[in-house]
């Protein structure tokens, strides 16, 4: 039986070198956007350039640079959680007067989101197969079935570390502890607050989200690296028209992921909230300073460990108290 769009199979102009393209290019930016553990309704299920990121367990690697300094306990940690690190990155952040307190998912992601995703990304995939069939490229179909299985693989491991996160959150609930006060600093110098329950901040920030079934993790890598090669491969075979459609389409996607658009940022699995007050972008660090409206053993921890000027530093003392901390108490509450 003769395919409609048959003829398209012998078409080739040119020649393109598509398996460089998939093996190249989009994993540093995938191992942001699918790491930071938000969910999208639309490209959740989609289709990606650098999936062997994934298989290949970058998402769970650690980013150094981070640093977070408990100013409630005196504690400074180097080993921010993996999917903190890359949030924080992914986030349009102000240079010092970002404000991220944790708290717990009031609002639960919608089925109608959840489907909506599904099929957002089971149309992509299933028009490329269709027209796949219809040029008679069979390659190019071994090429979509590949890639689907990619995204199969990519949604199980990323649900692993999500459930991993709402484990530990659950965990502390049950003892959630004082709020504490969280200065942390970027690699790039960008530096945050943070207000949270001691456990939660424990659970979630500051520890590694852990697959519960290590073994079927395991599996699914495997898994993930054979359909990435078998996509690889097969892409390099199918005919150049689909080879267009295919890297077009991937790079689309990959775009859309990579700028988080139908990202919700706030939330991390089914149950912590991330609530971000963006602050005044014209703030310098002295008045974040007096936002945390620190006790004086506090701010001679962070004296000690070089954030705030030395106490011999009178000139910036002075005016810390006179301009910041005076008027963040004859500022209305709240402010």
């Amino acid at each position: 039986m003769m395919m409609p769009l048959a003829g398209l199979l012998n078409w080739a102009p040119f020649k393109l070198d598509a398996l460089g393209l998939v093996t190249f290019f989009g994993a540093g930016e995938m191992n942001m956007s699918v790491g930071n553990l938000t969910r999208s309704w639309i490209t959740e299920w989609l289709p990606i350039l650098g999936s062997y990121a994934v298989a290949n367990n970058e998402i769970a690697q650690p980013e150094p640079g981070f640093v977070l300094y408990n100013v409630t306990d005196q504690v400074m940690a180097t080993d921010v959680s993996i999917w903190f690190t890359r949030w924080l990155m992914s986030y349009p952040l102000t240079y010092t007067a970002t404000t991220i307190t944790l708290g717990s998912n009031t609002r639960p992601t919608s089925s109608i989101r959840k489907i909506c995703s599904i099929m957002v990304g089971g149309l992509i995939c299933g028009v490329l197969l269709m027209i796949a069939i219809l040029t008679a490229d069979w390659w190019g179909v071994a090429n979509v079935i590949a890639l689907g299985l990619t995204v199969l693989v990519r949604q199980q491991m990323v649900g692993s570390l999500r459930s991993s996160v709402d484990k530990g959150f659950q965990d502390a609930r049950n003892n959630p502890g004082d709020d504490v006060k969280i200065f942390l600093t970027l690699p790039n110098g960008t530096a945050v607050t943070m207000r949270g329950p001691r456990q939660v901040v424990v659970n979630c920030v500051l520890t590694n989200p852990r697959p519960s079934n290590p073994t079927y993790y395991f599996i699914l890598r495997t898994v993930g690296w054979g359909a990435f090669g078998a996509h690889a491969i097969s892409l390099g075979m199918t005919a150049l028209f689909n080879q267009i459609l295919c890297v077009v389409t991937l790079l689309v996607c990959t775009y859309l992921t990579a700028t988080h658009v139908g990202d919700e940022r706030g939330a991390i699995g089914k149950k912590l909230w991330l609530e971000v007050d963006m602050g005044d972008t014209k703030w310098g660090r002295a008045p974040v300073y007096a936002r945390l409206n620190m006790s004086k053993i506090e701010e001679d921890c962070m004296v000690r460990w070089s954030i705030m000027p030395q106490r011999t530093n009178t000139w910036w003392w002075n005016r810390y108290r006179k301009d910041y901390l005076v008027a963040k108490q004859k500022a209305p509450k709240g402010v």
